[in-house]
């Protein structure tokens, strides 16, 4: 048997690991960078069998992992997924059984995207700033505010548009017992560049070094067109629950049955 796995997030490593483990021959893609969104994380707190660590800590040991098992990783964006067979820019192969395991893009709101200091993912924010501006008010929001001002960021605010705060209590009491400035009720409404960001509120002006958008994000499976028996979609792809542990545990359920299918 031959498997391709789509993305080398904790649930595509996973998987690739306990394939490999069964000396199942595989593919592991992937476009970016190895671990996906634990990138961005400032700690890690929710995986009872490690100390809790920042997301970093969780890429070095997928990494590690992955070296370990002798895995290479297929560096190509998988263009398309249409039953048994996968498509990337320089080839096209057919497979027994595809993984995908892409995770989520972001919403975007393009009009805001006015230079490379306006982004969706903490980890393309720039190493040099001493102010940032985070709109949402999600758990990666305050997770990402958290993580700015641990390394330094001396003015983080984050805006949130609503009085509803979606994120965990646990996130947002430490924000609240920290130098993190939160507004309520005050949605972004316009963002320009001059010599830093203007960000333009309902209710003033403010300048800041960089934006960090979290509003929400969505399953990235626009590349699946043709989804069989043989294509397993899992973790944050699936659009279920966004956490590290179901994703790994899904991806694992799907090459145990794979395995059984032999």
């Amino acid at each position: 048997m031959r498997v391709a796995i789509v993305g080398a997030g904790p649930a595509g490593v996973a998987a690739a690991i306990f394939l490999k483990r069964y000396g199942i021959q595989l593919d592991l893609f992937e476009k970016d960078q190895v671990g996906g969104l634990i990138a961005n994380a400032w700690r890690v707190e929710n995986i009872p069998f490690f100390d809790p660590c920042p997301g970093e800590k969780i890429v070095e040991l997928l990494q590690r992992n992955l070296r370990y098992f002798s895995i290479e990783i297929v560096h190509e964006e998988v263009l398309e997924v249409k039953g048994k067979k996968l498509r990337t820019k320089s080839f096209e192969q057919e497979y027994d059984k595809i993984l995908v395991a892409s995770g989520t893009l972001p919403k975007r709101i393009t009009e805001f995207e006015v230079c490379e200091k306006v982004v969706y993912e903490f980890k393309h924010l720039p190493k040099s700033m001493d102010s940032l501006a985070i709109y949402g008010a999600g758990d990666a929001a305050f997770d990402g505010a958290l993580k700015a001002a641990e390394k330094g960021v001396k003015n983080v605010h984050i805006f949130n548009r609503s009085s509803t705060i979606r994120a965990l209590p646990r996130l947002v009491e430490l924000a609240k017992n920290s130098p993190i400035v939160y507004h309520e009720k005050e949605p972004i409404i316009e963002v320009g560049q001059q010599q830093n960001l203007i960000i333009k509120t309902n209710k003033t002006s403010y300048h800041f070094d960089a934006l960090l958008i979290c509003i929400g994000r969505m399953p990235n499976v626009g590349f699946v067109t043709e989804k069989t028996h043989d294509v397993y979609i899992v973790g944050d792809a699936s659009g279920g629950f966004r956490q590290m542990s179901i994703a790994v545990g899904q991806a694992i359920e799907a090459c145990m049955r794979m395995v059984n299918e032999q």
